[in-house]
């Protein structure tokens, strides 16, 4: 691509305007009118207020991509992010007009913002009387909240789109296998052998000997592939009932089906028998198998219940530091924490509904939000209303941050979670906005970009020019 480059005080105050720009528009009670539809999305928002001015655009996409991860992982903050942003920068740029250096003062409220945050940690308090009555902002509904508050004490949440009108919750107990039952028909089945392989199945002699060894014990099979003789014989036999196994082909794939795996094999006390294991399928035995309680098998799906243990308890620790980790997107953290209900035992579901697909999708993004805060207070605790009163600033980079605190918190309580992280990451882009030295903007395309265009490839995608 053609670039263009402005530096120092003119690429800053440009980058200031586009942060201003947006940041005003968030700042602002309720939902924003984008295309028709209302929105608190940062990026949505962004996208259809860039300009012809690219330095400008560039601080847009800026706060968009700070405030839209801060949404994101805490399910909320939108309006405290975009309030304590402007605050911020609008007090940086007087004073670097009254003389302070501006890397020594982005020094300074990097320092600030770390004290600060430090304490609203030490005096969160775990007891949070208006909860209930913040998730009603975030959902828009009274029902809705009380709903995510009641799958909050039923174990991890975990929210899905619904044909239906009216959006429910369920309790479910076990793990659902998302796989099609390829032999054996719908049934409720007790104290059942599992057996979990990502092997493929072909031949019905490799399973011969360790159903011999089981007798008349019901085996449920989970594989990465069954075909060929050994699909066929398997439910030739079932159905003349020689034999009592119900056979998965394991959901997914790549990494996502591998976690499933693994994740069944914990939940019943076994392990992945994979394609390269020096052990053969004669040498299996009844032993080496994991045990559920109960397994519902249907046409498309099962659910198992297993038994928890500390293996379970491991592998869970493991996923909740996936989650935390700042490179997990809000998706993956979704599915992630799905995983941990499986786990559990008792998963909790709020299936989402609405008139229209449109309604479905906002509904789900409303609650997944709510459980995302509701979790966040659950975990790091609430401030109280008058936190930010307590704080008494001395240095001027501390005065800078206390008053984008104070104008971000509004007298209101709020998660420690969520302050903590407003706090960092604000101060983070105002200390990086503070040293920017050049600002650089893609003008024009240049003959090897046409050439790949005409190829049909997303030139600004690959490039990464509106990746927020």
């Amino acid at each position: 691509m053609i670039r263009q480059m402005v530096y120092e005080e003119t690429g800053r105050k440009k980058l200031a305007e586009g942060i201003r720009e947006l940041c005003r528009v968030l700042a602002c009670d309720g939902a924003i009118l984008v295309n028709g539809s209302y929105t608190m999305s940062a990026a949505a928002a962004a996208r259809h207020m860039e300009g012809e001015d690219l330095y400008m655009n560039q601080g847009i996409r800026l706060a968009a991509g700070a405030i839209a991860e801060i949404n994101a992982r805490t399910g909320c903050g939108t309006k405290e992010a975009a309030s304590m942003l402007l605050s911020q920068v609008t007090a940086c740029e007087q004073a670097v007009c009254s003389g302070i250096n501006p890397v020594y003062l982005s020094r300074e409220i990097r320092k600030a913002a770390d004290w600060m945050a430090d304490a609203a940690e030490k005096t969160a308090i775990h007891q949070c009387a208006h909860l209930g009555q913040q998730l009603i902002e975030i959902t828009g509904d009274e029902e809705l909240a009380e709903m995510v508050l009641q799958a909050m004490e039923a174990g991890q949440v975990i929210i899905k789109d619904s044909m239906q009108v009216k959006t429910r919750m369920e309790v479910i107990k076990g793990m659902t296998v998302n796989g099609q039952l390829l032999a054996g028909r719908a049934a409720t089945l007790k104290g059942v052998e599992v057996l979990v392989t990502s092997r493929k199945l072909s031949s019905f002699s490799d399973l011969l000997p360790l159903l011999e060894k089981l007798g008349n014990r019901p085996l449920f099979l989970v594989a990465d592939e069954i075909e060929g003789e050994a699909l066929t014989l398997l439910k030739t036999n079932m159905e003349n009932r020689r034999i009592a196994v119900w056979a998965v082909k394991a959901p997914g794939i790549g990494k996502r089906k591998e976690d499933m795996l693994a994740d069944l094999a914990v939940l019943t006390g076994t392990r992945v028998y994979g394609e390269y294991d020096l052990l053969s399928w004669k040498e299996l035995s009844p032993e080496m198998l994991g045990m559920a309680d109960t397994i519902e098998a249907a046409a498309a799906y099962s659910v198992v219940e297993g038994r928890t243990s500390e293996a379970s308890a491991r592998r869970i620790a493991g996923i909740h530091e996936l989650i935390e980790d700042p490179k997990t997107n809000f998706y993956d953290q979704q599915v992630l924490r799905e995983r941990i209900a499986w786990l559990s035992g008792q998963v909790p579901v709020i299936y989402a509904g609405g008139e229209t697909t449109v309604k479905v999708k906002e509904e789900k993004l409303r609650l997944e939000y709510a459980a995302a805060y509701a979790q966040s207070v659950k975990k790091y605790g609430m401030l109280r209303s008058g936190f930010a009163d307590g704080i008494s600033a001395e240095t001027a980079a501390e005065k800078i941050v206390l008053a984008g605190m104070r104008k971000s918190l509004s007298g209101k309580e709020v998660s420690a979670g969520l302050f903590v992280l407003l706090l960092r990451k604000i101060t983070s882009l105002t200390a990086m906005w503070l040293t920017t030295g050049a600002v650089m903007v893609s003008t024009g395309y240049d003959r090897e970009d046409r050439e790949l265009m005409e190829s049909g490839v997303d030139v600004e995608r690959l490039r990464g020019s509106y990746e927020y």
